[in-house]
């Protein structure tokens, strides 16, 4: 039996256990906080209370669960090379807060390393090992050596772009996809493959749409990401939201842009198109696993509904703390 076959097995089962509609109502409904916090013993966060368990403890219980969710993938999976695709955005997030703390902050070590700072403990680099890279020049073997590179170069990047930190996340970005590239080479594995190019076209998309509808410029072309479908050359001159919307529309994205309106501000567009790209992201990953039972498209998409979990639940749990009404719970969440 292979290992995916054992933890996809294991997955199958948990998913009862996930939020849902019933789940969620009953919490937005919850006369306090308390009563809101109880719902999570149905779901898989039972074995993390005890008597001196509270209400306020649910964003540590939350995040508990999801680090053990990435234990049981890796574990279960003899971590599986292709989990690294998962891992890996978690890593770039962090490398770009760090960075940023360098060279816009100065700071000179990476002192707090919280989701309130905006860092994610799910990746595979430590907080030591950021800090040591970023601040130090001293790498582990397991940092990356396309993420080693960018940090080393950041500075001269820096200085050949007026300082911009942008083009400091453009070279994360193209680091992180090389890394993802070398995962398919490596594991041949061809629903990586697919995910590669579909990551890889949505990541142009949205970053020609901000580009746009905030700065009313053409995407930089340090930016394009060349491992997907799209390319650059005939989206590199867009700088009108028209021609933008007439050039999604020509592709097997124009769904995504069905939401979007000149009549509407850039916040809004911006707002609605965000929404519809996790959605075809969102139902790429559900049509990959639909049916299968050895596939690490199963294990994908059941970490993603995880993610999405902790996500609503936390919300839920600080509107309860807020004393939110129910209706403003729910108007809140439609644009979630």
């Amino acid at each position: 039996m292979s290992s995916l076959l054992f933890v996809n097995g294991q997955v199958r089962a948990l998913e009862p256990k996930l939020l849902d509609v019933n789940r969620l109502d009953r919490m937005i409904g919850a006369t306090s906080p308390e009563d809101a916090f109880r719902v999570l013993v149905e779901l898989q966060y039972a074995e993390y209370f005890d008597e001196s368990t509270k209400a306020q403890d649910f964003a540590q219980i939350i995040q508990q669960g999801l680090q053990e969710t990435k234990a049981l993938l890796s574990s279960g999976t003899d971590n599986h090379l292709g989990l690294r695709f998962l891992w890996l955005e978690f890593d770039l997030n962090n490398l770009k807060r760090a960075l940023k703390l360098k060279h816009l902050k100065g700071d000179s070590s990476l002192e707090v390393f919280s989701e309130a700072e905006g860092f994610s403990p799910l990746g595979n680099l430590s907080q030591e090992d950021l800090s040591a890279g970023v601040f130090e020049d001293r790498f582990g073997e397991h940092f990356p050596e396309a993420f080693v590179e960018v940090v080393r170069q950041a500075e001269s990047i820096l200085e050949a772009h007026e300082h911009n930190f942008r083009f400091v996340e453009f070279a994360c970005d193209q680091a992180y996809f090389t890394l993802l590239q070398d995962i398919v080479a490596q594991t041949k594995n061809e629903f990586l493959k697919k995910l590669l190019v579909l990551k890889a076209d949505l990541a142009n998309i949205r970053m020609v749409a901000r580009n746009i509808l905030v700065l009313e410029e053409a995407l930089p072309k340090e930016a394009f990401i060349q491992f997907g479908n799209l390319q650059n050359a005939s989206w590199a001159e867009l700088k009108d939201f028209s021609e933008f919307l007439k050039h999604i529309k020509q592709t097997s994205f124009w769904a995504v842009a069905e939401d979007l309106s000149e009549d509407q501000t850039p916040e809004e567009n911006i707002h609605s198109f965000e929404k519809a790209l996790d959605k075809a992201y969102g139902r790429f990953l559900h049509d990959a696993q639909e049916g299968e039972i050895d596939s690490i498209g199963v294990a994908f998409h059941y970490f993603e509904r995880r993610l999405q979990n902790a996500r609503l639940l936390k919300f839920v749990m600080f509107a309860k703390f807020h004393g939110l009404d129910p209706e403003v719970i729910y108007k809140t969440l439609e644009q979630l």
